[in-house]
């Protein structure tokens, strides 16, 4: 996958790797290292957030494989950020999806 994306969506708490398939739908894959995320309770609260974030995305997403990879620094923001930065990460993805050419997020503050 990391060789094979198409589309990539990267922000300082994040990376989104992408690629189109022949699949009926969007398909999510997370990475979510101990080596940048230490504590199990952050680490599966991020996943929880990226799951439940895509699954409203998703139909606007079409027959995609994406692959979600947290950085260091990500289980530090408070989780109403996380769930935001989330967000704006399926929307960046849709329109650079639509659009052809990969579209990074703006990087907050």
């Amino acid at each position: 996958m990391f060789a094979a994306a198409e589309q990539r969506v990267s922000h300082r708490y994040y990376l989104l790797l992408a690629r189109t398939h022949s699949g009926a739908g969007p398909r999510l894959g997370l990475v979510v290292a101990r080596k940048n995320i230490r504590l199990a309770t952050r680490r599966n609260r991020i996943k929880r957030v990226a799951r439940e974030t895509f699954r409203h995305q998703a139909p606007g997403l079409g027959a995609v494989d994406v692959l979600f990879l947290p950085r260091r620094g990500m289980d530090a923001l408070p989780p109403d950020r996380q769930t935001r930065l989330l967000r704006e990460a399926w929307r960046a993805l849709t329109k650079a999806l639509e659009g052809g050419g990969p579209r990074p997020c703006s990087p907050e503050s």
